[in-house]
């Protein structure tokens, strides 16, 4: 009898004992067409719902084939996204796919809690394991979560006592501590010298807005709790027999069992590597590792909804044991694979049922106010808009100041930002401020495509740079965008010829290439021989759901173009003339120019360090390097909305133009003044390309 077989009666016998919008033409750039917002608002009647976000359709479909999931036969489609209604035990729930990543996480819950009647979540899936007391199929509940791939890497020659840039200013922090690359050196035969270029990565908490906050005031969070309420049920489901085998001849050496646990992280990295997991693990005490609960923990936080994960765990990731807690234990890599799915899931698919069955009704803090809906259909009527995405509010004050800025004094509030309505050179646009890291930027303009009626994002601010030839306060206009920290970390002692974990599946790939940690390595007396245990880094492309395509079925995106007439237009910006000076007293030595270039480059990462940022220069040929624009540009992609980004270059040379660590913050208010030089002059050119075209 097969391993979804035998865990399904589980399922039964627990549920029973433990109780009782969007696009489709390029023409519509935003705002729920009217038959979805009518489906959406007599689904809300019906509310509220419990979510369940689910990364993966392997990780969905034993859910939706259970005997105590009934099926309304209700689908809404939008966004990409599939919204599945239904019933457990009488419970209302909605089911919805979220795609691998932070990213996809990150809008598809934003997505749920925005739009419908939601009194809770629950989040299931697969995880690594960085817990050596845990086995493969246990399943894990943690009472925290953190996103652990939010970054200051540090300028070489920095240490612990070295404060970071714009540390002052509560940008960024030390409180979370940091990895040292040089730790992991081997094979060299003086220790006490050696070091790595790499040097610090220092761990930052996550910008965020909460829906009961000031908008556009930030507040930050490192650990996210699961819902008081929530996880003191899931105590009740410790005591759930879990099946150890996948069918009559192949069995675990151990019971799984389920297991509330202090702590989970998530990244968008597969981690296979055991000198990070154990790092992971020793310093946060991490058990599950994956790549989406944290973004689901940031967004719930923030809409203030109940939400609690629930991992298996797929195997010790990275490796490290010879015994069955090892995924390499159980062969060929087809049964390997089959276990790491079938076991996981069934295991967890049980949890969640039985969980679920036990939550109270919540009061729901999701689906937008009726007055909310009316002043956003009000404003479409006078659409459509050219959207403006900006980071931070000193790159929108700016242009809120600007007397080609005409504010219509209209602006409204929800999901914890705030939409500014106005006009420059007569066109109609809407101004947003999505806070700094990929996922605020994704979320950001995710709301803004799918309740606005926009023809366009203009997105804009300042940026670090890779490329040589380019200098402080510089504006430059890439053609080409890509999320640079979507990685696949390897295990050590394995190398480029080798195939990574579920590469054969089309998870993963090595198109994109690798960074090698260990050719950093600096002052070590044997050149031929040392190593580092952190081995390869693999570049991987985001999984994307357009809005034209398959509802749940993935495609895959690195390069994201930007809109193809909008980069014609920002041609002729090239023209523009842009300030030198800060003030009377501070210039520069060079007339800042703007400048159309090939690529460039986004991550959650505040990098500071030369040499990483000379490996994405001489990988990719990246200039501009920021936080937020990739995250834009994928969102754009999917939602078939023409997008240009426009950044203003903040420091001579990322890590090490100039010997003042601190030269971004001194420099900001004249790269952002520059950005908003060259976005104003964008929009009217685009304003008077329009207009020639329409007469």
């Amino acid at each position: 009898m097969g391993g979804s077989e035998v865990a399904w009666p589980c399922i039964v016998v627990y549920a029973m004992m433990m109780i009782s919008l969007m696009l489709n033409t390029q023409q519509i750039h935003g705002a729920l067409p009217a038959n979805t917002q009518k489906l959406i608002d007599e689904a809300n009647e019906r509310g509220p719902y419990l979510g369940l976000v689910i990364p993966n359709s392997f990780e969905m479909n034993p859910l939706l084939q259970s005997p105590n999931f009934t099926s309304t036969d209700l689908i809404i489609d939008f966004s990409g996204r599939r919204f599945r209604f239904g019933t457990i035990a009488n419970k209302k729930v909605i089911l919805v796919m979220t795609g691998l990543s932070l990213i996809n996480a990150g809008i598809t819950t934003q997505l749920l809690l925005t739009l419908f009647s939601i009194e809770g979540v629950v989040h299931y899936g697969i995880a690594g394991n960085a817990n050596p007391s845990l086995n493969i199929a246990d399943v894990a509940i943690p009472h925290y979560w953190a996103h652990t791939a939010l970054w200051n890497w540090q300028r070489y020659g920095k240490g612990p006592k070295d404060e970071l840039p714009l540390e002052a200013n509560g940008d960024y922090t030390r409180e979370f501590g940091y990895l040292n690359v040089a730790n992991y050196t081997v094979n060299v035969t003086d220790g006490s010298s050696y070091d790595n270029l790499l040097n610090n990565i220092w761990f930052q908490p996550e910008e965020v807005f909460p829906i009961d906050g000031t908008p556009e005031e930030r507040q930050h969070a490192f650990w996210v709790a699961v819902d008081p309420h929530y996880y003191e049920i899931s105590q009740k489901v410790e005591d759930v027999k879990l099946e150890g085998c996948l069918n009559s001849t192949t069995c675990l050496s151990n019971i799984p069992k389920v297991a509330r646990v202090q702590r989970g992280a998530s990244a968008s990295i597969y981690l296979d590597n055991a000198a990070y997991r154990g790092f992971l693990y020793n310093k946060f005490n991490i058990s599950p590792v994956d790549m989406e609960t944290a973004s689901v923990a940031l967004i719930c936080l923030q809409q203030r909804v109940p939400f609690i994960a629930i991992r298996a765990l797929s195997d010790l990731a990275g490796g490290g044991s010879a015994d069955s807690n090892e995924a390499d234990t159980f062969s060929p890599l087809a049964a390997k694979n089959s276990i790491r799915k079938k076991m996981g899931i069934s295991a967890v698919a049980c949890i969640v049922l039985s969980a679920i069955l036990m939550l109270n009704a919540q009061q729901s803090n999701g689906a937008l106010s009726a007055e909310t809906q009316m002043l956003i259909e009000e404003a479409n009527m006078s659409g459509p808009y050219l959207g403006l995405v900006i980071p931070n509010s000193f790159e929108m004050d700016p242009l809120l100041q600007s007397p080609n800025f005409t504010s219509s004094n209209l602006f409204i509030d929800f999901s914890g930002r705030r939409f500014r309505f106005g006009t420059i050179a007569n066109k109609q646009v809407i101004l947003v401020m999505t806070g700094l890291s990929m996922i605020n930027a994704a979320i950001t303009t995710q709301l803004l495509l799918s309740v606005f009626n926009i023809e366009g994002v203009v997105h804009y601010g300042i940026a670090g740079h890779a490329n040589p030839s380019f200098n402080l306060a510089d504006v430059v206009i890439p053609q080409y965008w890509s999320h640079s920290a979507l990685w696949s970390w390897q295990r050590y002692g394995k190398g480029p010829q080798d195939e990574l974990p579920l590469e054969a599946n089309g998870d993963y790939t090595r198109e994109f290439g690798y960074l090698n940690v260990a050719n950093y390595t600096v002052n070590a007396t044997d050149g031929s021989s040392y190593d580092n245990l952190l081995n390869n880094i693999w570049f991987q492309p985001e999984e994307v759901f357009p809005i034209d395509g398959t509802p749940e079925e993935r495609q895959h995106a690195f390069w994201v173009a930007v809109d193809p007439l909008y980069y014609e237009i920002s041609q002729k910006l090239e023209e523009l003339e842009l300030e030198r000076c800060l003030n009377a007293t501070t210039c520069l030595p060079h007339t800042p120019k703007v400048a159309r270039v090939q690529r460039g480059t986004s991550a959650s990462i505040f990098l500071s360090n030369a040499a990483y940022r000379s490996f994405l220069y001489d990988k990719f040929n990246i200039t501009p390097l920021d936080m937020e624009s990739a995250s834009v540009a994928l969102i754009c992609l999917q939602q078939r909305v023409p997008f240009i980004a426009i950044r203003s270059l903040s420091s001579s040379l990322t890590g090490g133009g100039s010997g003042d660590p601190n030269e971004a913050s001194k420099f900001i208010t004249l790269a952002s003044k520059n950005s908003v030089t060259a976005v104003v002059e964008f929009i009217k050119q685009l304003s008077l390309h329009q207009l020639l075209i329409n007469h």
